[in-house]
């Protein structure tokens, strides 16, 4: 299944790319450590996952502390 997993900052602005591509189906789990996609760190704050499938779209917050 063709899956996009991003985070976002609160101004909708895509910090990370964590999953592109294809997946077999089932649970998975991803770490994020905190860096953006050139590998620099990003603040402490609230961010949104993005998760996009097939089957639909779901976007949930988070926190990142340090």
């Amino acid at each position: 299944q063709d899956v996009t997993l991003s985070v976002y900052n609160i101004l909708g602005q895509r910090v990370r790319s964590l999953v592109e591509g294809e997946t077999a189906p089932g649970t998975h789990e991803v770490l994020w450590n905190g860096s953006d996609d050139s590998g620099s760190p990003v603040a402490s704050g609230i961010y949104f996952y993005r998760l996009d499938t097939a089957d639909g779209q779901s976007t949930r917050k988070m926190m990142l502390l340090k």
